[in-house]
């Protein structure tokens, strides 16, 4: 009786102390739009029983943090004055309702704070781009967590006893910070800020991970892995920590420079590709008594000094890594500097300003990587950024980035897995007149010094803004000439002050009246499907379509754009034995979707890995390979089943990924050859045993080639590489991969005048600016090059020589062959930034001579309202062309396994190829 007595007189009395000490906040925020696109959160009142903290007045990330304690009740009164939808959420409490706001509604959230811990508040959607404050609850008691001590001991501490406290958010690449001093105030750190102590000051950090997994280490100092507040036992003690979930927290105290004393420890990302991306920082500590006040210092901010806002803070610019067409790198606050810059994709800044990449609105993975950047930046002697120019990820992730720009000039930044995604910063110097593109630029290819004022550097310009910018697209269902907006702006080169718009104009032409469609003569044979992979259509978030053309009379057969699984980007596509399965690649994803080529319809929506690029079949088994091109393999799926069975590594264990793009297969199924992006060289696969049997450098030694598509003689004697960025082919050995030659396909090209001429003394002027894709025809005579620069290369594959330069539309990238009606071959030819077909004929008269090789004609990729279709097209109507796949498929090999109905309209020499 007394034992029932004691209990019920403990609950009475904790139940009565909970309720005297429990408090009610009224909170009312906003959500704001900062001066560089992102987002924040500000304080407009918070009322309670206790003392609230002393907010920053302005719209901060990361938010203003919130101390409550445990039984609290938290009410949130949240108006959106920014102009997307936002909502609020608080990861690991209970959140009332979560409901998304539109702009300028206000709505109101409540949650209790009935567990102790530090937590993440904010949008889910947009919490990467700044929608996240940290919910501080405490223990009610007062006690926080325990500090190692310098005799290892540990010692309990209450909030009080504090001096300052840091709040630490792992985003992306990018560390957000704030902090609280000992009175309550906040302050905000903003990016990778050098935080501030005294020796032997009682410190609390509180980090934080946002969508993605991180690993916090603190150098110098240690402390016990468990948050069980007050706790003086003995705990595993650690100096890293992993943050494996998007609301992961860690809190724990330390007495600054503990068993260390004064000085400069690094605080980072353990995980080294986001280190390597600038996911650092450094704590400093300093001597008591030294005059040194241990303040911290902010780190680059969204309200600092960058164009069209001026502050005295050093600032930041942020690009959102994208799927959208275009606007693949595009900038925070793209549509404020549009009328400007003509595109979303540029950004200006003053010297010493910060660029942050974050990928927030992309389901592939990226690199953050250099393209071309101003030849000082890299240079250990002129003071410049070498530290981390050129930037270069040497892992394709879900992060970022963040770099620190000192050197005025032009900057443009890329993705090695998708290298037609460009960013350019013109870092500006305030004292010259007009944009700084400064005096020489350096390549990543390895040019250096290259005059800005050079036709190759300006080419790079006019390119730039055509890339990513969709109205600079040519579009054949207009008969208006073909118009490239360039910002009308002076920009300072070597050659001095230069209107931008007059140079590119008098260099690359204007208004240009564009080639009318026609029909090819003779019919081919079959069907094309191509990968119309930017086009948009209403029912989907995510852009790309397959446009499926009937070569018997040139006329569009279909539209497959998928949008119950919101079909994402489709690049590359191949088909099973019989052709009833068409297999077609998602490269900003993770799938391979099966395709009914009859009906169009779905079969099936396979994850197979990271940004899958190409897709082909084994001609011995019907197998299917797939190239990882996010990661370091090719998958395979057995026939007769949809599930992949294993991967084979196209690097050795523990080595940089290869990254593989476009690979192809030998016609006796015995090897699988794949272009290596991020290792720059070619390599062989026995597809028995799946080990390596040579890998190869491609681009005559250049530093980054970026192998990107290969090409295979018919008795596999041969590989062709394409080099993208040393604008080259690599000749191999088929069996032993040795390097026979390299084809220059810029030889005709002088990139300082522009001029093209017959430097090889060939006997013809042939330049192919950027090549991808690169198919040998299937009787093994010529290769057709498709040069995202605009230009189609024809060469004679018993010479290697090039023998022929037709044009082709900006972003010219995907090139296969066909059958052709009566005999021979068509190439087919895709081009990203335009929307229509190019259909090659290398030998009109089929006397075996290449140097009359001509466009037999061309065809749009828009379909008329009688084309059968799964979506409504809404914008960007045909336009994205990359993977082209004719059905039959007719390479030796597969050529030989077709059933009678796709054989049945080909000639006995295309049945039969190299016989």
């Amino acid at each position: 009786m007394k034992t029932i007595t004691a209990i019920i007189l403990f609950i009475t009395t904790w139940l009565f102390s909970s309720i005297t000490l429990a408090a009610s906040h009224n909170i009312i925020l906003s959500a704001e739009t900062l001066p560089n696109g992102q987002y924040g959160y500000k304080m407009i009142s918070h009322t309670t029983d206790g003392a609230a903290p002393n907010y920053p007045a302005d719209a901060v990330i990361p938010g203003p943090t919130l101390f409550v304690q445990g039984g609290d009740v938290v009410n949130i009164q949240l108006t959106n004055n920014t102009n997307i939808k936002v909502g609020f959420n608080v990861g690991g409490l209970s959140v009332g309702n979560a409901i998304s706001i539109l702009p300028k509604q206000t709505r109101n959230y409540r949650f209790n704070a009935d567990k102790v811990g530090t937590f993440p508040y904010g949008d889910e959607k947009s919490a990467l781009l700044g929608l996240f404050g940290a919910i501080v609850v405490d223990d009610p008691s007062g006690k926080v967590q325990s500090f190692l001590d310098g005799d290892g001991t540990l010692t309990a501490v209450k909030r009080d006893q504090l001096n300052k406290e840091f709040v630490m958010f792992m985003v992306g690449s990018t560390f957000w910070g704030a902090e609280i001093s000992a009175d309550g105030t906040q302050k905000p750190l903003w990016t990778n800020p050098t935080l501030g102590a005294v020796e032997n000051q009682l410190v609390r950090f509180h980090v934080l991970a946002v969508g993605h997994a991180h690993t916090f280490h603190l150098h110098a100092h240690r402390w016990p892995d468990s948050t069980n507040n007050g706790n003086t036992a003995s705990s595993n003690i650690i100096d890293v920590k992993l943050m494996s979930s998007p609301h992961s927290s860690h809190t724990f105290t330390i007495k600054a420079g503990t068993g260390v004393g004064p000085g400069v420890w690094q605080y980072h990302c353990h995980v080294m590709s986001h280190m390597q991306s600038g996911m650092n920082g450094k704590f400093h500590v300093v001597a008591a008594g030294s005059g040194e006040t241990g303040d911290s210092i902010a780190g680059a901010s969204p309200r600092g000094k960058i164009f069209l806002n001026d502050s005295d803070e050093p600032g930041l610019v942020t690009f959102i890594m994208s799927d959208e067409p275009g606007s693949w790198f595009r900038s925070a606050r793209g549509n404020a500097l549009s009328p400007v810059t003509h595109t979303k994709s540029l950004e200006i800044i003053p010297p010493g300003s910060s660029v942050h990449f974050i990928m927030s609105d992309t389901n592939g993975v990226h690199t953050v990587t250099n393209l071309l950047w101003p030849s000082d930046a890299g240079k250990n002697d002129h003071g410049g950024d070498h530290f981390m120019i050129p930037i270069d990820e040497t892992k394709a992730y879900r992060g970022g980035g963040i770099v620190q720009l000192n050197v005025p000039g032009l900057y443009v930044f890329t993705c090695k897995i998708h290298p037609f995604m460009f960013a350019a910063v013109i870092v500006d110097d305030p004292k010259t007149d007009g944009l700084d593109l400064g005096n020489t630029i350096d390549l990543v290819s390895g040019i250096k010094d290259l005059p800005t004022s050079s036709d190759l550097a300006t080419r790079l310009v006019s390119t730039f803004f055509i890339a990513t910018t969709p109205s600079n697209w040519r579009d054949f269902t207009s008969t208006n000439p073909w118009h490239v907006a360039y910002p009308n702006v002076d920009v300072v080169t070597d050659a001095g002050k230069l209107s931008l718009v007059e140079v590119l104009e008098a260099r690359y032409g204007q208004d240009v009246q564009l080639t009318s469609l026609s029909k090819p003569a003779t019919p081919g044979v079959g069907e094309v499907w191509v990968d119309t992979q930017f086009e948009k259509t209403a029912g989907k978030t995510k852009p790309g379509a397959i446009t499926v053309l009937d070569t018997s009379d040139w006329t569009l057969k279909r539209k497959i754009a998928l949008p119950q699984i919101n079909m994402n980007n489709p690049h590359n596509m191949w088909a099973n034995r019989d052709h009833s399965v068409v297999y077609a690649t998602q490269w900003f994803d993770t799938k391979l979707t099966l395709i009914d080529q009859k009906t169009g319809k779905l079969i099936k929506n396979i994850h197979v890995g990271d940004t899958p690029s190409h897709v082909m079949t084994l001609p011995t088994t019907d197998d299917v390979t797939i190239a990882i091109h996010g990661e370091n393999g090719v998958v395979r799926m057995p026939v007769g089943t949809t599930e992949v069975d294993y991967m084979m590594p196209t690097q050795q264990h523990g080595q940089a990924p290869a990254n593989p793009h476009g690979h192809w297969i030998s016609a006796d199924g015995k090897r699988i050859i794949t272009p290596n992006v991020n290792t720059g060289d070619a390599g062989i696969y026995d597809t028995e045993t799946g080990q390596i049997v040579v890998r190869t450098q491609t681009g005559g030694g250049a530093p980054v080639p970026h192998p990107i598509a290969i090409g295979m003689m018919p008795d596999s004697s041969r590989v062709y590489a394409a080099n993208l960025l040393h604008h080259s082919i690599s000749v191999l050995d088929g069996n032993n991969g040795a390097l026979l030659n390299t084809i220059n396909l810029i030889a005709d090209y002088n990139p300082i005048t522009g001029e093209f001429a017959d430097k090889d003394g060939n006997g013809v002027v042939a330049v192919g600016v950027l090549p991808i894709q690169t198919p040998v025809s299937p009787d093994g005579k010529v290769m057709v090059t498709a040069s995202m620069g605009g230009q189609i290369v024809i060469t004679d594959t018993t010479t290697n020589k090039i023998v022929k330069m037709l044009s082709c539309d900006p972003g010219c990238h995907g090139a296969n062959f066909g059958a052709k009606q009566g005999g021979g071959y068509y190439a087919y030819v895709s081009s990203k930034f335009s929307n229509r077909l190019i259909v090659v004929d290398p030998d009109p008269n089929g006397d075996g001579k290449l140097d009359d090789a001509e466009i037999a004609g061309s065809v749009s990729m828009v379909a008329d309202k009688g084309v059968p279709k799964d979506d409504t097209v809404s914008n960007l109507a045909g336009f994205g062309g990359q993977g082209v796949l004719p059905l039959p498929i007719v390479y030796n090999g597969w050529v030989q396994n077709l059933p009678s109905e796709w054989s049945a309209g080909l000639t006995d020499k295309q049945r039969n190829p190299i016989q």
